[in-house]
């Protein structure tokens, strides 16, 4: 048995956010774990382990650990299938016990992609004002099928509705380039109802910044664009908007 036990000589962290650990043994990485796991295991540096000894505890208890900790994440807000086991796996639990809490909590109904999918098109959509090309894009990016969040996004945004929420947006768009604008200009003229000038001492041209025509255009035609982009094939609709607004 002596001949068996090995020197924890350190315990590293992968960033401050994460909580995955690894293990080092006599000064080489034994095994990834989550800090949950490790904290339960009372493991420290300068302790002398036996490493399968190690292992049948660990098996028996991240399972249960794994599952509280999705609970938790799963309590703070709806997560898609693939951001629950991702977030799992970077913690330090292991594919096979990470596998088969994801299977058990979707049984349960505990996971659900097409519920995660309707609210979270809602949010995109109503909340941030996504057109459907960056919203599918968000819902792919989470790990939602092409079928799913077409579902969903059929149901947070009609296609008869993508006009006018496009105009709604533009319009917006455009308050705040008028707001601007006007609290620019009242700046500027402050500014030069202070300043004195003098013959002797002209005030140099400043020069100016080259920038790209895409900048210089105006956040209101900026986002115009952007809504052209979002309703994509949609002839009618982009037509449609087209005639309300004369940019």
């Amino acid at each position: 048995m002596p001949d068996q036990l090995r020197l924890v000589t350190d315990v590293k962290s992968h960033g401050r956010a994460s909580h995955r650990r690894t293990v080092w043994l006599d000064d080489e990485p034994w095994r990834d774990m989550a800090v949950e796991a490790l904290r339960e295991s009372g493991i420290a540096v300068g302790e002398r382990v036996d490493p399968s000894d190690l292992d049948a505890r660990f098996d028996d208890t991240l399972p249960r650990l794994a599952r509280e900790r999705a609970l938790r994440m799963l309590n703070y807000r709806e997560r898609s299938t693939h951001e629950l086991r991702q977030r799992l796996l970077d913690d330090g639990f292991g594919p096979h016990v990470v596998d088969a809490l994801v299977a058990r909590l979707s049984e349960t109904g505990l996971l659900d992609d097409a519920r995660f999918a309707e609210g979270f098109a809602r949010i995109l959509v109503r909340s941030r004002g996504y057109g459907r090309d960056r919203a599918m894009r968000e819902l792919r990016f989470r790990g939602i099928s092409d079928e799913l969040a077409r579902d969903a996004l059929n149901m947070a945004s009609p296609l008869e509705d993508e006009a006018d929420r496009a105009l709604e947006v533009y319009l917006r768009a455009l308050r705040a380039q008028t707001a601007a604008g006007l609290e620019g200009n009242g700046a500027r003229g402050a500014a030069a109802s202070s300043a004195t000038w003098t013959a002797s001492a002209p005030r140099p041209p400043r020069p100016r910044a080259r920038v790209s025509a895409r900048r210089r255009r105006p956040p209101a035609a900026r986002a115009l664009e952007e809504i052209y982009a979002g309703l994509g094939n949609h002839a009618a609709l982009v037509e449609m908007l087209r005639t309300e607004v004369k940019l």
